[in-house]
């Protein structure tokens, strides 16, 4: 029977659910008006990814029936298994930017698991994301020794014909490995269970260097004292990169990090169990101010927004440019050879996910994340580098493009499916001129198309990507088939992902 009826949107124009009761009523209700329903979790995906059709950030939500679950975000826990059951909605870390304002650092998942001295092995970059949000693009951190994903345990959700499932990997494998990456296509994720680990601290140190002085072989198969970017890769526990290739700057920013061990723990990090922390600094202080830097490249980023203008607004800008933007960037991607690197060391929650400090108002960032097969790692870099040098600021931007690592993955529709990856983000300072799906990204989606990439689901797709990306995930027609089979009216298949899941 359904129990909501009569609920109704807020008036943000999301429904707001408070049960899985709720949830199946407004599956139910879908069904019965022909509307699609879509799940938004903490909005970090292309917007037109995550919502109904004919969503706008002007407008609000769009045709259908467009839901957030921040009603729904209780954690509990199993001792005995060190276990936790997280509802959909409950966010990892801190949202700064949640719309209702239920987000505090209190109630979050990660948070609540450092009280219990418990922790996953791994993290993503950020932790502003909902449970189910995390999980649905395949989203993952930087590391080949761990992942979210192997911590899985179950899954709960209700599809397209209101039926309730929680799926494990024991108890229906298919079905398991089909909704553990799923784009909201197989129904509205209501809870996920997790294995946990025991809490742990993790140092590490980040350099910034010319690329030929980085101690890492970025373009070979490694040399007497530079491994080989795939193999830095391995052998870090946690590893992340910042490539600044424009001419005239070619630097890169490596972040390492791994677990502390007992010896790790001296008078100078305070003994195990009550650290004194040495928190990782993602920008340098100005005039005693963290944020001050953000502020100062925000500013010059709005400067020089028509850089990729095809006016004159484009050709002042980028004759600027040519003096402007290698004094700028090494201004804030100093070199540290003479000072040595930043050293740090933090509890898990607070390190690993090195990117949470980063403002989302001041330095607003899109991105094209391409996954390749970590042994095409050299062919990648190489072609990338060539294609630097040889076109320039219309291929490098004014901005970085980072690089790191994911575990391979047992869930189907990860693209990390089955084979461990190198991924390659290609930023895109939000408020630039253009759309940098028509005027940007299409250069690399072409320039290194027959490498085999994968691309995460929540991020920018080429056009095309119905009639290439089939054929790069094994079981794609059996995860189609599941989608089918749940959702036969097709409640969850907006516009957007009919274009970039179903060739014309």
């Amino acid at each position: 029977m359904e129990t909501n009826s009569l609920l109704s949107a807020g008036s943000d124009g999301f429904y707001h659910p408070r049960s899985e009761g709720e949830v199946r009523g407004l599956i139910l209700r879908a069904r019965r008006e022909g509307k699609k329903l879509r799940v938004r979790g903490a909005g970090h995906s292309t917007i037109a990814a995550i919502y109904t059709d004919g969503f706008t950030t002007d407008d609000g939500p769009g045709q259908g029936i467009d839901v957030m679950l921040d009603q729904m975000a209780t954690v509990t826990f199993d001792d005995a298994k060190m276990q936790v059951t997280a509802q959909a909605g409950c966010h990892l870390g801190l949202d700064p930017s949640d719309p209702t304002g239920v987000s505090t650092l209190e109630n979050s998942l990660f948070y609540q698991l450092e009280r219990r001295r418990w922790a996953f092995p791994d993290t993503g970059g950020i932790t502003h994301q909902t449970v189910a949000g995390f999980l649905s693009t395949g989203s993952s951190g930087g590391s080949l020794s761990h992942s979210v994903g192997d911590q899985i345990v179950s899954i709960r959700f209700i599809d397209g014909l209101g039926e309730v499932h929680e799926v494990s990997e024991a108890q229906d494998a298919d079905l398991f490995y089909a909704a553990g990456v799923s784009m909201g296509l197989l129904g509205v994720i209501c809870a996920v269970k997790f294995q946990c680990v025991p809490r742990f601290d993790v140092i590490g140190q980040e350099s910034t260097r010319e690329v030929a002085d980085s101690g890492i072989d970025f373009f070979g198969q490694g040399s007497p004292g530079k491994l080989a970017l795939a193999q830095f890769l391995r052998e870090k526990e946690h590893a992340r990169l910042m490539w600044w290739p424009q001419q005239g700057v070619q630097r890169m920013v490596v972040w390492q990090g791994r677990t502390m061990l007992a010896a790790d723990y001296t008078s100078e990090t305070g003994p195990q169990g009550h650290l004194r922390a040495k928190p990782y600094a993602e920008f340098p202080l100005i005039l005693g101010k963290p944020n001050a830097a953000e502020w100062v490249a925000s500013e010059f980023y709005d400067l020089i927004r028509y850089w990729n203008a095809p006016d004159p607004r484009g050709k002042v800008t980028r004759a600027a440019l040519e003096l402007m933007l290698p004094p700028f960037i090494k201004l804030f991607v100093s070199d540290d050879g003479d000072k040595g690197p930043q050293r740090f060391w933090d509890a898990w929650l607070d390190v690993l996910p090195m990117d949470n400090v980063a403002s989302d108002k001041l330095l607003p960032t899109r991105f094209t994340e391409m996954w390749f097969p970590l042994e095409k790692t050299v062919d990648v870099m190489t072609r990338l580098r060539d294609h630097f040098n040889r076109v320039g600021l219309p291929a490098t931007g004014p901005y970085a493009c980072e690089i790191y690592a994911t575990k391979r993955s047992r869930f189907w529709m990860s693209p990390a499916f089955d084979r461990d990856v190198v991924k390659i983000d290609h930023f895109w300072f939000t408020h630039s001129f253009g759309d940098p799906s028509e005027n940007y990204y299409p250069q690399f989606w072409e320039l290194l198309k027959d490498l085999d990439y994968r691309l995460h689901w929540g991020k920018y797709l080429p056009k095309d990507s119905a009639e290439f990306l089939p054929s790069r995930y094994p079981h794609w027609r059996d995860f189609m088939e599941w989608r089918r089979r749940l959702d036969p009216l097709d409640i969850f298949l907006t516009a957007y992902w009919r274009t970039h899941l179903v060739q014309a």
